[in-house]
């Protein structure tokens, strides 16, 4: 086992706090928050990074992991998604495509991810899928009559287009690919998750 660092304890403090509340965020984006922390801090009071990683202690980066879920309030950390309100209309189709990405997305995030954080990454990932699933079959049993499109919480799809998001960056950026995906698939893996986090994001914004 390689020896853990300062950065890897620091990455566990964030990822604990953001899970607290329900989120979610991969080792390798939360090491690079941390490390541009690291980097202002040596720059505002020039001192070498060394010296800048002893200023922040864990309370400093759980206070860091709080601001971020201030960022993401769109997808109302912490509450029970299930049970907000349903305003987004998705059609059949794009239901479909959105929970195939979000599964290719969970299969790059736990390539990327170490054996003790594989958890992580399934229940939060599962935890949306489940949410999609159940959402559908509520409209399907209601709207026997018209099932074109179902009505959607946008914290909901929020949050399943920042997952597919992330990992259309890992994949971009020369993370791991899932076993059975070739490298000469990267590029397209990456773009087709971009397109569909992106559209996610388009729908609940003007939705």
């Amino acid at each position: 086992m390689p020896r853990r660092t300062w950065l890897d304890s620091k990455i566990d403090v964030v990822l604990e706090e953001l899970a607290a509340s329900g989120m979610h965020l991969d080792r390798q984006r939360a090491g690079e928050l941390i490390t541009g922390q690291v980097r202002a801090v040596a720059t505002l009071i020039r001192v070498t990074e060394a010296t800048a990683r002893t200023y922040l202690g864990d309370e400093i980066i759980k206070d860091m992991a709080r601001r971020m879920l201030f960022e993401v309030v769109s997808e109302q950390p912490g509450a029970d998604l299930m049970q907000a309100p349903r305003t987004v209309p998705l059609s059949v189709a794009l239901v479909g495509i959105t929970v195939a990405a979000l599964a290719e997305a969970m299969q790059v995030r736990a390539a990327n991810e170490p054996p003790d954080r594989l958890g992580d990454v399934i229940t939060t990932h599962a935890q949306i899928l489940s949410g999609l699933g159940q959402i559908t079959a509520d409209a399907a049993a209601k709207q026997a009559g018209d099932p074109a499109e179902i009505l959607f919480p946008p914290a909901l799809l929020r949050r399943a287009a920042r997952y597919i998001s992330g990992a259309a960056d890992l994949a971009a950026n020369g993370g791991k690919l899932p076993d059975g995906i070739p490298e000469t698939a990267r590029n397209q893996l990456a773009a087709t998750l971009r397109r569909d986090a992106d559209g996610l994001i388009a729908i609940t914004t003007t939705g």
